[in-house]
């Protein structure tokens, strides 16, 4: 009777730790899966973004010793052969749950750490932006100006058709950098 009792409680306490866990996973889950918004293109938007991930971590981490007290409380249950009260499927059931929790833990897991990345790597994507921008404006300064003021008086047709095949390819290229910074 004093088993069965403390078999009882156990099971009372999983369902209880497995209801509330179920219900925080799936706040979890959700908030990982909503996509990341910027609203402006500057590191301050992504320390912003990297100071909440680091709360949604902490929070998770702060779940990690209830996972691995239901985990615990799941192989307790399935070692004692009373708890399931001899039945394969209530056996089968729990050992599912077990790994499902399991499965779903390590994917919450994994699904932090790749938003924790792709903030990161947004950074890096912006600076690389900032930056080809940057020189696409210096270069069409530059072209600007030279289009302004040409340096045509006393050019030989050979000299100006190798400037013009010169020019081409630079307005080649700037196409190619505005349809980067368009498709990026």
């Amino acid at each position: 009777v004093k088993k069965l009792k403390e078999t009882l409680v156990t099971v009372q306490q999983l369902d209880k730790n497995m209801s509330n866990l179920r219900s925080w996973l799936s706040r979890i889950e959700a908030e990982l899966s909503r996509p990341i918004t910027y609203s402006v293109c500057h590191e301050k938007e992504i320390q912003k973004r990297l100071a909440e991930q680091q709360d949604l971590q902490k929070n998770i981490e702060q779940h990690t010793e209830g996972v691995a007290s239901v985990l615990s409380l799941c192989d307790v249950l399935l070692q004692d052969e009373d708890a399931a009260g001899g039945s394969e499927a209530e056996s089968d059931s729990l050992q599912e749950t077990s790994r499902s929790l399991d499965q779903q833990w390590r994917t919450i897991c994994a699904l932090a750490l790749d938003r924790r990345l792709r903030i990161e790597e947004t950074w890096t994507l912006w600076c690389k932006f900032l930056n080809d921008y940057s020189r696409f404006e210096d270069w069409l300064k530059m072209a600007e100006r030279t289009a302004a003021n040409p340096n045509s008086a006393e050019v030989l047709y050979s000299v100006a058709k190798e400037e013009l095949k010169k020019f081409e390819v630079s307005c080649f290229h700037g196409k190619l950098l505005l349809f980067w910074i368009k498709f990026s």
